[in-house]
């Protein structure tokens, strides 16, 4: 796994040479730079919708994060037929989550109010940590699937009201990565319904490098940075 037993991989390359097996075709309808971030956090998204099986069309998906992961499920789950949730911490994010496909929006206050006009059955959290599960349980239908796809610390633990859970139905499903194959299906659901990440692009050399990260860092990406080599833009 990249970052984690692998380092070597050829990210702050300008090629890098791999076994044919193990590489996946870029259709030629996507650019280079919008291919990198989906065989990354699309893959990521694309497991839990498709590869889990659970995901069907006219399935209400609840969208937790509307960043690198967040933005690519919420055009993903309105392609396959679903109506979306998507939830912030705050508005200044509903414009563009509703562009996304998005047909509610609430932030975090707004879920401490009663009565909201939707009920979720399958929800993605791609925050970058779990949320607070007072404020997500109510807005979950009977028997929900709930895809935690948050990037914490190893020793992190997952806490869950047990009771709640178990009397409901619900379920947590852990789904990442996939088989060549998922990769190539998902490009290619992505060609068909024009799906593409939002991307920020730096040129591939020590500066570049450095101003993605700092920028990275300071949590102003939007939504993916993308490096690219000269002739590559």
């Amino acid at each position: 796994m990249y970052g984690v037993g692998a380092s070597d991989q050829g990210s702050f390359s300008t090629g890098a040479i791999h076994r044919e097996a193990f590489l996946v075709r870029i259709p030629e309808d996507i650019s280079s730079a919008a291919a990198a971030p989906l065989m990354c956090g699309g893959i990521t998204v694309w497991s839990a919708l498709v590869l889990s099986g659970d995901v069907k069309p006219a399935d209400v998906v609840g969208v937790i994060g509307i960043g690198g992961l967040g933005h690519l499920a919420i055009q993903f789950a309105r392609a396959m037929g679903c109506t979306v949730v998507a939830f912030g911490t705050s508005k200044d994010k509903e414009e563009e989550a509703r562009k996304l496909g998005a047909k509610y929006f609430f932030t975090t206050e707004e879920l401490k109010e009663p009565n909201l006009p939707v009920k979720v059955n399958q929800l993605v959290i791609t925050t970058s940590r779990l949320p607070d599960w007072d404020l997500f349980v109510p807005i979950l239908a009977p028997r929900s699937t709930i895809y935690p796809q948050s990037v914490t610390s190893f020793e992190e633990k997952l806490n869950i009201p047990h009771m709640v859970f178990l009397v409901n139905g619900h379920r947590i499903v852990y789904a990442t990565g996939g088989p060549i194959l998922a990769f190539r299906q998902m490009l290619d659901f992505a060609v068909l319904h024009n799906i593409a990440p939002v991307v920020e692009k730096f040129p591939l050399t020590q500066q570049g490098i450095e101003d993605s990260l700092k920028k990275l860092e300071s949590g102003r990406m939007r939504y993916r940075g993308v490096l690219y080599a000269d002739g590559q833009k």
